[in-house]
């Protein structure tokens, strides 16, 4: 069973040479990487996140990444996409990076236009990195008040959302600075109703 648990999960499709790495934290170790093969047909950028950033985003859109039609980060995508530079090679798979499917567009077609700057790439990353924080945020806040620490409370998000437990602290850490940010601004969101503090009983 446990077997047929692994082969499922790596799902790996003997269809293409192209392989891609992406961190998944439901491995006995959290930092074993896992490996999949798609199309050669399919285009992708590579792009280097935090490997608890890697995890929740594959965990919640697959691996390669493909964001959902009209999603901000598909526009951002678009926006700076461009044609690949001529002498310039084909990027590739590497340990660290996640790939990242480019959105079909008439404008742009992805057959011709698959090549990013650094500087794109960046955009890219803070445009994941809003979704994520908005994530954590918006599903974290509501219960802010129960009388649950807050260390168990993130543990148990990011064990939900695919995220390795070696990273909570780095998670935990994210959203005190987001409630950090607002009190600098005369926003105080943490709630001491029920006795509720930020540590764990």
């Amino acid at each position: 069973m446990v077997l047929l648990a692994i082969v499922a999960h790596v799902a790996l499709k003997i269809c293409s040479p192209k392989i891609f790495f992406c961190f998944r934290q439901d491995d006995a170790e959290s930092n074993k990487i896992s490996t999949f093969a798609v199309s050669m047909s399919q285009f992708v950028i590579y792009i280097k996140l935090e490997k608890y950033l890697s995890e929740w985003l594959t965990h919640t859109l697959g691996c390669p990444v493909r964001f959902p039609n009209g999603s901000n980060e598909n526009a951002v995508i678009r926006a700076f996409i461009q044609q690949t530079p001529e002498g310039e090679k084909p990027e590739t798979a590497a340990e660290g990076m996640t790939p990242i499917y480019i959105p079909d567009s008439k404008a742009k077609p992805p057959e011709s236009y698959n090549y990013m700057t650094d500087s794109g790439k960046k955009a890219v990353r803070e445009a994941i990195m809003d979704l994520f924080t908005r994530n954590l945020w918006n599903e974290l806040r509501p219960i802010d008040s129960i009388n649950i620490g807050v260390n168990t409370r993130i543990a148990a998000w990011c064990e939900m959302h695919g995220i390795g437990l070696d990273r909570v602290e780095t998670v935990r850490q994210k959203y005190y600075r987001i409630r950090e940010a607002y009190k600098k601004r005369g926003i105080n969101l943490q709630n001491f109703t029920r006795n509720n503090s930020d540590k764990d009983p």
